[in-house]
């Protein structure tokens, strides 16, 4: 008998009617002719019974059971409508022969025809298509429901639905291999097979020695690289035949194959065995592309640092002597000037200070350790030259490079470069490109009238890794490293979009309406803020002078607050974080979301999931928790891992968790639902994570990467990315407000100044979010207006220039179109931010939305200005994500809270693992915190003032170390009938107090 793999959960949600009032509503609401018909029914369980069963056949689609015994809520709301006692459905359900003649009857009035051979067939063939992009068995239910509706067929039984389903599956499978692999030659499938064959003279395959790309900066790191990347490229696939099948497809084949051993993808039939090769062949090529990009990038900037560091130490080395001589000609400045006012003889005056001997040879001195004025770190970046060659002219062979005309002259000098170095040709000509070098590369290229062949080639490989990452230079072959023009819709598709309405920003598209009614409240605002600021007006804020002065706000927790908080934690029952992690999996079936890879199906064993959750979010791995559970083997915990846990599945159960803390009835108490914030976290790398990592300064001389994460007003943490530790966060602000899966609707998004940019306040302006950040040294922030500043004369000191209307306007449509990108997901948000604030500073495009954003700044600094309230909010939102953190922190305990993975897809599920389980700490700590409330309030008033300051971000009562056991499912006793565990006892406030 062939397994069921729909779970009961997601058959309920399929096939079940809703619950919740808003939908019992929307679906279930009788008009007067069905008010009529049901009228006609006798007895109170006839027309009870016809009502539900015109219900059932509405939505979801099916007609009421027999023996089925509808929701509770549901029966309630229909029999109030028909003013029958809700009782009587019991003599409804023992009829039989009534269930079956209404159900009958109302499928012909309703136009429905029953589920059978020919509409069957008709929907596998519909499905077929949509299996081909995505095969997730539960996707393609849902799909099958939803047209049934729409074509007024009654929805098949749960065994005929799962049946067309995976038939449908099946079938899409064998379409996409014959997709991939149509049109193979001989010569390709046999380098195709050669990669599950094992190298000579080892015991690895082809397959898994390409997968083990090198992440040290290092010269040999890229070596290896292009070595593996030629390899690929020897089986002679046109890239374009990815094309042939939807990219989540191809990617789903990708992953199955990383998660197979060799051995076993070489018994695939051979059609398969060659379609999964093809998918992973050219998802290598494209990984090892971009890896060799990137690591380009980094060799570049490690010979920056370098440089500057050799610079730093050569003005150490001589600053003792350097510092010496400063002190002897003040102190001989200072003679002289007396010698001056006194009338007496110079030379007589420095010899008072120091014999002339004395005073010639620390003259000679002074000029040997005096600099060049020219003297900077670039001269110190012609020692790197050797080592950049043993890299540059296999790097600069390997890629093609395409560019925006501007970079013309680059793509020229590259070009050159490649054609002597296979030439090997050493001098340069006379006609080098010259037109790309910026002026301080000049003085070290260009000297005694020739071109320095050294400085030359680094100057070309600094300007290519500028234009990366601006975006002007592109790589073919590249996913990261794509034109920008690639990356957004077409214009054609913006003028569709434009013409049908429907086009997705929150600002007229209308340029001229927009720019009016922006210059009208501008205009105004300026005017208000200016009065008040002359009235000395402002809230907590002076204006003296031109200095702008912002009292800094205070604590607003009072101490009553904390005092309520600590009883109330005080009560909540102390726990493992097993049984912590298992009782909110009863809560919210977060488990059933990590299906299998391959088949949909669910963990056989929820535990051994939990366990390798476990793993990723204490940080501990899989090793040290096979070794610190009982339930599960290493091999067991990496199987589980390996098919089961992937982004995806952590994206669904994150969203599940996040749901279930919004609708929570004391996180309202914590916030209105329409904030969130965003914030930073720093983890320093160990182990192999240091070769994938970065140093940034601010966080001391260790490398490492950040997890950028979103909070919303509720405490609930709907999205987390790994980002490296230099990047900037203003980058990522949007990618969390838009692509997260959740129930958040944040409206209101406040960030600390790392997150601040204009690129940011224009693109959220555009697509319907307030930015809110905490600006650091706002008084050095300047104004914008559409008039002389000079017409607000109390803000003119603050006011830089004017808006520059007509640039935006030029780039009106671009804009738009970029605005439009984003919010469909064509294009990540940080990928266009990071490309637009790599841009020089003359591309038209990334001034215009600068220009933009200035505006939205200026307007949002007005509100700041006048707003103490708003200031606090933003004070407030950002403090939850700062002790967010801290509770991450302390999550994150194992490995010395270190990040020791070297892919960047283990960090992600590091970050994911992490995010999980604060989430499901927050939300147990929720609905206890409540329960606590509430039998508190039994014996004291507390006031909802003091709840607002309430977190349920504590951890002191979960005990995160230690063996990590799974209990058996707790027995229900008297002490705990309602499922959740006893609360402690309150503590005595006199006590306390004494």
């Amino acid at each position: 008998m062939r397994r069921q793999q729909l779970t009961e959960a997601q058959i309920t949600a399929l096939l079940d009617p809703p619950t919740d009032q808003r939908k019992l509503v929307r679906h279930y609401t009788l008009s007067a002719a069905d008010l009529a018909a049901i009228r006609r029914c006798r007895g109170d369980h006839n027309r009870l019974g016809h009502a539900l069963m015109l219900c059932y056949l509405r939505y979801p689609g099916r007609p009421l059971k027999g023996g089925e015994r509808p929701p509770r809520p549901l029966l309630l709301f229909i029999a109030e409508q028909i003013d029958a006692l809700p009782e009587s459905i019991e003599d409804y359900l023992a009829a039989e022969r009534n269930r079956q003649r209404h159900a009958a009857q109302l499928q012909d009035r309703l136009g429905l025809r029953p589920f059978g051979t020919r509409p069957a067939a008709d929907l596998a063939g519909w499905l077929l298509r949509h299996a081909i992009e995505n095969d997730r068995l539960v996707h393609l239910a849902e799909l099958v429901v939803e047209e049934c509706r729409r074509r007024r067929i009654v929805v098949p039984s749960p065994s005929a639905l799962e049946r067309l389903c995976v038939q449908a599956r099946y079938q899409a499978r064998g379409e996409v291999q014959r997709r991939l692999t149509d049109g193979l030659s001989a010569d390709q499938r046999r380098r195709l097979d050669v990669l599950t064959q094992r190298r000579a003279e080892t015991n690895q395959s082809w397959l898994a020695w390409l997968r083990q790309m090198p992440e040290a900066a290092k010269p040999v790191a890229m070596l290896g690289l292009i070595e593996r990347l030629d390899h690929v490229r020897a089986a002679g696939l046109d890239p374009a035949r990815g094309h042939r099948v939807h990219q989540a497809r191809l990617a789903q084949l990708v992953r199955e194959a990383g998660r197979t051993a060799v051995q076993h993808v070489a018994g695939y039939e051979r059609q398969r065995r060659h379609a999964t090769l093809v998918a992973v062949a050219l998802d290598l090529a494209a990984s090892l592309t971009d890896q060799a990009i990137n690591l380009f990038d980094r060799l570049i900037g490690t010979m920056f640092r370098k440089a500057d560091e050799r610079h730093a130490r050569a003005f150490q080395a001589d600053g003792r002597a350097i510092n010496e001589k400063v002190r002897l000609y003040a102190r001989v400045g200072a003679a002289l000037i007396a010698a001056r006012d006194n009338k007496q003889d110079a030379f007589d005056a420095i010899t008072t200070v120091i014999p002339w001997d004395r005073f010639l040879a620390s003259v000679e001195e002074a000029e040997a350790l005096a600099r060049s004025k020219e003297f900077d770190a670039y001269q110190m970046l012609g020692e790197h030259y050797a080592g950049i060659r043993r890299w540059a002219p296999t790097f600069l062979d390997a890629f093609v490079f395409q560019g925006v005309p501007a970079a013309a002259a680059l793509m020229r000098a590259i070009d050159m470069l490649r054609d002597m170095n296979r030439k090997t040709v050493l001098a340069l000509p006379k006609s080098a490109p010259i037109s790309f070098i910026r002026e301080r590369w000049a003085r070290h290229v260009l000297r005694g009238g020739g071109i320095d062949r050294r400085y030359y080639e680094l100057c070309v490989l600094s300007e290519l890794r500028n234009r990366l990452r601006a975006g002007d230079v592109w790589v073919v072959g590249s996913r990261r490293y794509r034109a920008f023009e690639e990356r957004l819709i077409s214009r054609e598709t913006l003028k569709e979009l434009e013409r049908d309405g429907t086009l997705p920003i929150a600002v007229d598209a209308d340029f001229e309406r927009f720019i009016a009614a922006r210059r009208a409240l501008l205009n105004e605002r300026l005017a208000a803020t200016d009065v008040k600021a002359k009235g000395g007006l402002l809230p907590d804020v002076t204006l003296e002078r031109g200095v702008l002065k912002i009292t800094p706000i205070e604590k607003s927790t009072p101490p009553e607050a904390e005092a309520l908080a600590a009883r109330l934690y005080a009560m909540l029952p102390r726990i493992r974080i097993t049984d912590l992690l298992s009782e909110v999996a009863q809560w919210t079936l977060f488990t059933d979301c990590f299906t299998h890879l391959r088949t949909g199906e669910t963990a056989a064993d929820p535990r051994i999931l939990m366990a390798s959750l476990l793993a990723d979010g204490l940080n501990l791995g899989l090793t040290r928790m096979a070794e610190a559970c009982s339930i599960a083997s290493l091999s067991q915990l990496a199987w589980t891992a390996d098919w089961h846990i992937r982004d995806e599945t952590y994206a669904l159960a994150l969203r599940r968790l996040i749901n279930q803390q919004q609708r929570e009835p004391l996180a309202a108490v914590f916030g209105g639902g329409s904030a969130s914030s965003s914030d930073g976290q720093f983890f320093r790398a160990g182990g192999f994570g240091r070769e994938a990592s970065s140093i940034n300064a601010h966080y001391g001389d260790e490398p490492g990467v950040k997890f950028y994460t979103h909070l919303s007003d509720r405490y609930a943490p709907f999205h987390t990315k790994v980002i490296a530790a230099t990047a900037s966060e203003a980058a990522h602000v949007l990618d969390g407000l838009l692509y997260h899966q959740s129930e958040v609707a944040a409206r209101r998004h406040h960030t600390d100044g790392g997150g601040d940019s204009d690129h940011v306040f224009a693109l959220c302006s555009l697509l319907g979010f307030q930015f809110a950040p905490r600006i650091p040294d706002l008084k050095s922030r300047r104004l914008y207006s559409f008039g002389k500043a000079a017409a607000y004369p109390s803000l003119e000191p603050l006011i830089a220039g004017r808006i520059n209307t007509a640039l935006i306007r030029a780039h009106w449509p671009e804009i738009l179109r970029v605005a439009a990108s984003i919010h469909t997901g064509t294009v990540a948000a940080s990928l266009i931010l990071r490309q637009l604030a790599s841009y020089p500073r003359q591309n038209g495009l990334a001034a215009a939305l600068r220009e933009l954003g200035r505006l939205e700044r200026t307007l949002f600094t007005l509100d700041w200005l006048g707003d103490v309230e708003l200031r606090r909010q933003t004070s407030r939102e950002l403090n939850k994500g700062e002790t967010r953190n801290s509770l991450a922190r302390a999550v994150f305990i194992h490995r010395l809270g270190e990040i020791r993975d070297r892919t960047y897809e283990n960090q992600q599920h590091r970050a994911s693992g992490l995010n999980l389980l604060v989430t499901a700490i927050i939300l147990w700590n929720t609905r206890y915190l409540e329960r606590a409330v509430a039998a508190l309030c039994q014996t004291e008033d507390v006031s909802d003032q003091l709840l607002a300051h309430l977190s349920p971000l504590g951890w002191e009562h979960v005990n995160l170390t230690g063996d990590y056991i799974w209990s058996a499912e707790r027995p229900v006793t008297e002490s705990h009938r309602d499922g959740f565990r006893p609360l402690r006892a309150a503590p005595d406030t006199a006590r306390k107090a004494a």
